[in-house]
């Protein structure tokens, strides 16, 4: 197994710059998921580590090889050794499951023998001779899997290859996908625009903003601290409070928060905090505390989300998340509390504007 490491990739299709200068590490034996909204250069980025694009500026490295340095060097993709499976599975529709899983493997004693090790690693034992029109989307992508792992790849590439299954097929799909990645052991990076999926599989997940690579970090990590408030929106619902930190406590429209890692000025000064929604408890209304009104309640059956709208004038609605308990009717006036740390980012003071007078 190898490590793969960009360095400085960037690359423009005529006048839109895509991806701007990118560094990206992702040790070998790991999942890795590049998480970004549509068109942020996810697949684009993807393309380029399997060789089907080269980049205008920057390095590719497999190991110690340089695969692409944007100029003399370029090893072709199908020199890398590097598994694709893209949205779609893309199997060929003329061909048996067996023969799609064995396509690109020579010709010799040990191929049907390779094939069904495949088939049995992707919990498809005894699917050899059905067709891709005769299997679930889930089955299809199984199969697409078992393919790309038939050359021993260093690398698995994932190009958002749950997208087109409902949600309950979705999740699993990837939990099988996983396991059978993990007992390969191989180096996986997949490609999503959906947070949930890219937190519950990947060892880190890269956040791909603006062509740049906004936070890289384990998925507990970027949940619990992302490096400003528009990562944490992006991650999931939060809370976005304006406040002021002073002695490493927030003073907040929810009270006084014991803020996790303070980065700004040692005194302190104005700030943004976030408060995820599964920190806000909803009580009963208490003398002195902070209270609202509930505006929707929208049940999920695993858990609830509440927006509630806080008693203090010019604040926006906060999302609760909640489990269990009686439905709450819009109208219904709770009190609010915070439990944990909160993370907190300075607010860079405006520049001061210059008259022209």
């Amino acid at each position: 197994m190898k490590d793969l490491r960009i360095s400085g990739v960037a690359k423009s299709f005529g006048p839109q710059r895509v991806l701007r200068g990118l560094d990206l590490s992702v040790p070998h034996g790991s999942f890795t998921a590049i998480l970004g909204a549509s068109g942020s250069g996810k697949t684009t980025l993807l393309r380029i580590v399997a060789g089907f694009e080269r980049p205008d500026e920057g390095e590719v490295r497999l190991g110690e090889e340089v695969v692409d340095d944007a100029g003399q060097r370029f090893v072709p993709s199908e020199h890398r050794r590097i598994g694709y499976v893209p949205q779609e599975g893309a199997l060929f529709p003329h061909l048996s499951v067996g023969r799609n899983v064995g396509f690109g493997l020579p010709r010799g004693p040990g191929r049907a023998a390779r094939v069904d090790e495949l088939l049995e690693l992707v919990g498809l034992s005894g699917y050899r001779r059905r067709y891709p029109h005769q299997l679930s989307g889930g089955q299809q992508q199984r199969v697409a899997l078992a393919r790309a792992l038939a050359i021993e790849p260093e690398i698995v590439l994932l190009d958002e290859p749950f997208a087109s299954l409902d949600a309950a097929l979705r999740a699993s799909v990837r939990a099988d996908v996983l396991g059978v990645l993990r007992r390969a052991g191989t180096t996986s990076i997949l490609v999503t625009h959906d947070q949930d999926e890219a937190l519950s599989m990947a060892d880190q997940v890269a956040v791909l903003r603006r062509g740049l690579i906004a936070q890289l970090d384990t998925p507990s990590a970027l949940y619990g601290r992302p490096g400003d408030a528009e990562l944490a929106r992006f991650l999931g619902e939060s809370n976005v409070l304006e406040c002021e930190v002073h002695d490493a406590v927030a003073a907040t429209s929810l009270g006084r928060l014991a803020v996790e890692a303070w980065t700004g000025p040692a005194g302190g000064g104005s700030a943004r905090v976030m408060v995820r929604p599964e920190q806000i408890v909803l009580g009963e209304v208490a003398a002195g505390a902070m209270e609202g009104t509930v505006a929707s309640y929208e049940y999920f059956g695993h858990d609830a989300v509440v927006r509630v709208r806080p008693g203090s004038e010019g604040l926006p609605d906060l999302v609760v998340r909640v489990t269990g308990g009686t439905p709450l009717e819009p109208g219904h006036r709770v009190g609010l509390s915070v439990v944990g740390t909160v993370v907190a980012w300075p607010v860079e003071p405006a520049e001061p504007t210059i008259s022209s007078e």
